[in-house]
């Protein structure tokens, strides 16, 4: 670059990179300088304990038996569950004759929903007396059983399939519009050949969707660290919230401004933002690591 152009260059950067570092490397460098103060946010007064938070954390047995639980398995399961009826769903209306764009609609309709919407929708749908589940139990012959669906030790399951049915209509979206440019010719040879539709989807249209399933998977994985209106809602933000609707997000949000149980530590509760920005960075190299593997190998 000529260094007459240096100036021009820098004019019509400049506004990029005042809103990059206002936006991003401001605010994760205060969060990082929080961290290291024990402060309620709400006084003036900030006593430096260095690393004491993140020691603290480690010492958190409710963080690790529960809260990350909880965001691991949401990650896990939910992204299982949720790709699995986004390819079955992507396949089913391939197959449809008529009315693919009113179907794909359909489907992701619940991805517009507002999430306090969908969890009083659900909330409605395993009430115990009256709720859907239960109905349909009671009319076929089974109401002897009616179980609590949103009991301690079922409520985190009863929320993964909430978060399921919200997002799945999302990836299903994307994820059919990749399948539908993988090249018909590639998947006739294939039939051809005498390959099977399992080994068609796997050989073919996976790999020639590979950078749009990647892709997919990082944005799943970071949204379901950061999900918290839905848990929220279901009453992960409450003070004394039950384990099955905490994650990351909702102990957060209880550690710094919840006030019978954490008494406002907003330098603790930056020290687990800290903590979901590191693991969202591990999840991004790993799978972008894995990818640079399988495309070599490919």
């Amino acid at each position: 670059m000529k260094r007459k152009h240096l100036p021009m260059v820098v004019t019509f950067l400049a506004p990029c990179l005042l809103l990059y570092g206002g936006l991003f490397l401001y605010p994760a460098g205060r969060a990082f300088y929080v961290s290291l103060f024990d402060w309620s946010g709400f006084t003036a007064d900030m006593r430096f304990i260095g690393l004491g938070n993140f020691q603290e954390l480690l010492r958190d047995r409710h963080f690790w038996r529960v809260v990350m639980a909880n965001s691991f398995g949401i990650i896990f399961f939910g992204g299982i569950l949720t790709f699995a009826i986004a390819f079955f769903l992507s396949g089913l209306i391939a197959t449809g004759p008529r009315g693919k764009g009113f179907m794909r609609g359909l489907i992701y309709f619940p991805s517009i929903i507002n999430p306090v919407a969908v969890a009083i929708l659900w909330s409605f749908i395993y009430n115990h007396q009256y709720g859907l589940l239960n109905g349909f139990l009671r009319a076929i012959g089974l109401g002897h059983i009616q179980p609590t669906w949103t009991a301690p030790e079922t409520l985190f399951w009863a929320i993964l399939v909430a978060l399921v049915w919200m997002y799945s209509g999302f990836y299903f979206v994307i994820l059919s519009s990749a399948l539908e440019r993988v090249p018909p010719d590639q998947i006739e040879s294939a039939r051809i050949e005498g390959a099977s539709e399992v080994r068609i989807f796997f050989s073919v249209k996976i790999p020639m969707i590979w950078d749009v399933l990647i892709t997919t998977i990082i944005y799943w994985c970071i949204a379901a660290v950061k999900e918290f209106s839905l848990l929220y809602a279901w009453g992960g933000g409450v003070d004394v919230p039950q384990a099955g609707a905490q994650n990351l997000a909702t102990y957060m949000y209880i550690t710094a401004f919840g006030r019978r149980v954490t008494m406002y530590r907003m330098g603790y509760s930056t020290a687990m933002g800290v903590v979901m920005f590191l693991i969202v960075v591990a999840f991004y190299l790993v799978i972008t690591r894995v990818t640079k593997r399988d495309e070599i190998q490919y």
